[in-house]
C-alpha cells in the first residue's frame, strides 16, 4: 500500500468518526423527543409540530452527512494538489541538478527545453536566442528543428518577440497573425503558450517558448512559477558554461603558443609531437584512466617550458639541464589552468633508483611522470634533429631492458617493448 493510500484510509476513518460523533447528539435528541416530547404533543393533537421537529432533526442529520462528504472530497483534492506540487518541485530540483553537471552551452540548451517541457507537460518547446534585434531558434522539441531555425522573428513580433521586447513572462498570450504565420511555416499549431525571458548580467539573451499543455489544459500560474525558476537556474548554468568554454579556448591558445615556441626555439622540430605519440601509446598499453591521460597530455606539451631559464639547452645529459624540470614546474604553479601539470613536469627527470634531481624513488614518482620520462628519452636519443639523437629504437629497447638500468619504471619499459614488438 502506498503512502498516499494509507493517508487516504486514515483520513476516511477520522472523518467518519467525526461524522458519527456529530450525529450522536442528534440521535440522543431524537430519542429524548420521541420519549418525552412527542407523546404529550400527540395527546394534545399537535401532530404538525411532531412532523416539524422530526423533519428538522432529519435535515440536520443529512446536513452533517453531506458536510462529511464535501469535506472529505475537498480534503482529498487538497492532499492531491499538495502531493502534485511536491512532485513537481522534486522534478524541478532534479532538472536543475542535471543541468548543473553539464559542461557546454549546447548541452544546457538541449537539457533546458527537455526539462521545461517535461515539467509542465508541454507538447513542444523552443529556445530562442537573441542576436541584436532578432530571435532565432537554437533548440526545438516536438517540431522540426531545421524548419524552426530557418524562420527567425524580429524582436517585438509574435509571442517570442513580444516576450523579448517586454522582458516579461507571457502566459497563454493572444496569438497574432505573425504567430499563426510562423506556425504555418513550421507546420505546428498553438493552443496554449508559456514564454519566459532569460537574462544574463541584466540583459535579455533568450526566450524559453513552451506550447500546448498536454490534455488540452491551459498553462497555469503554477506552471509559470516553475518554469521561471528553472529558467533562472539555467541562465546561471549557461553563464558558467560560457566562462568554462572561454577559459578552454584561452588555455588551448596559450598552450599551443608555448608548444610552438618550445618546438621552434627550445628543443627541436617535432619533439613534442613525437613525445606525445610515444606517451599516448604507453598510456594505452598501461590502461591509464581518462583523468590521468588528460594530465599526461598537458604535461607533455609543457614539460620543457623550464628551458626558458637557460641560455643553452643542448648541453648536459639528454634532454638538457636537469634543473629545467623544477624551473618549469615553478612557472606552471603560478598559472591556475596549468598548475595540475606542475607535479608531473617537476618529476619527469626523476629516476626509479633515486638518482634524479630531486632524489624521488620508485612509487614516489607519479605514474604520468614515469611515462613522460621514458617517452621523452626515446625521442631525445633517437630523433636525428636532437643534439643527442645517435641511437635507434632497437638500441633504446636493448638499453632499457638491461637489468642494471634502473632509471625507468620496468612496467613502463615493458609497455614500450610491447609497442616495439618485443616480448
Amino acid at each position: 500500500m502506498s503512502q498516499s493510500e494509507r493517508e487516504q484510509k486514515t483520513l476516511a476513518r477520522t472523518q467518519l468518526l467525526m461524522a458519527v460523533v456529530s450525529l450522536m447528539p442528534l440521535v440522543v435528541l431524537f430519542y429524548i423527543s420521541a420519549t418525552f416530547v412527542f407523546a404529550p404533543l400527540r395527546d394534545s393533537g399537535q401532530d404538525a409540530t411532531i412532523w416539524g421537529l422530526t423533519a428538522t432533526l432529519g435535515f440536520t442529520a443529512m446536513a452533517v452527512v453531506l458536510g462529511y462528504i464535501v469535506v472529505r472530497r475537498d480534503t482529498l483534492r487538497t492532499l492531491s494538489a499538495i502531493a502534485e506540487g511536491e512532485e513537481r518541485l522534486d522534478r524541478l530540483h532534479v532538472a536543475t541538478s542535471e543541468m548543473a553537471a553539464l559542461e557546454h552551452s549546447d548541452q544546457v540548451h538541449t537539457a533546458l527545453i527537455q526539462q521545461a517541457a517535461a515539467l509542465v507537460s508541454a507538447e513542444r518547446a523552443g529556445l530562442w536566442l537573441r542576436e541584436r534585434d532578432e530571435l532565432t531558434v537554437a533548440r526545438a522539441l516536438g517540431m522540426s528543428e531545421e524548419r524552426a531555425m530557418a524562420h527567425p522573428l524580429p524582436v517585438g513580433q509574435g509571442l517570442p518577440g513580444r516576450c523579448a521586447e517586454s522582458a516579461q513572462t507571457l502566459l497563454n498570450g493572444e496569438l497574432t497573425d505573425t504567430d499563426r504565420s510562423w506556425d504555418d511555416r513550421v507546420v505546428t499549431k498553438t493552443t496554449g503558450s508559456l514564454l519566459v525571458p532569460m537574462h544574463q548580467h541584466g540583459e535579455l539573451v533568450a526566450v524559453l517558448d513552451l506550447r500546448n499543455r498536454k490534455g488540452e489544459e491551459a498553462f497555469t500560474v503554477a506552471d509559470q512559477q516553475l518554469v521561471e525558476g528553472l529558467a533562472r537556474q539555467a541562465a546561471l548554468f549557461l553563464d558558467n558554461a560560457a566562462f568554462r568554454e572561454a577559459q578552454h579556448v584561452y588555455e588551448a591558445a596559450v598552450t599551443s603558443l608555448v608548444r610552438e615556441v618550445t618546438d621552434q626555439h627550445l628543443t627541436w622540430p617535432g619533439h613534442i609531437e613525437n613525445v606525445m605519440a610515444i606517451a599516448e601509446s604507453l598510456a594505452e598499453r598501461l590502461e591509464l584512466g581518462e583523468d590521468k591521460l588528460a594530465e599526461l597530455r598537458l604535461a607533455v606539451q609543457l614539460h620543457d617550458i623550464g628551458l626558458l631559464d637557460f641560455p643553452r639547452v643542448d648541453i648536459g645529459p639528454p634532454g638538457g639541464p636537469v634543473d629545467h624540470a623544477s624551473k618549469g614546474a615553478d612557472r606552471l604553479e603560478q598559472m591556475a589552468f596549468w598548475a595540475g601539470a606542475a607535479p608531473v613536469v617537476r618529476a619527469h627527470h626523476e629516476q626509479m633508483d633515486g638518482r634524479g634531481p630531486q632524489g624521488l624513488r620508485g612509487f614516489a614518482i607519479p605514474m604520468t611522470a614515469r611515462i613522460l620520462a621514458l617517452a621523452e628519452y626515446v625521442d631525445t636519443v633517437t630523433n636525428p634533429s636532437s643534439p643527442w639523437g645517435d641511437k635507434t629504437l632497437a638500441d633504446v629497447a636493448a638499453e632499457v631492458s638491461e637489468k642494471d638500468d634502473q632509471r625507468f619504471d620496468k612496467t613502463v619499459v615493458l609497455a614500450f617493448l610491447a609497442t616495439q614488438g618485443i616480448s
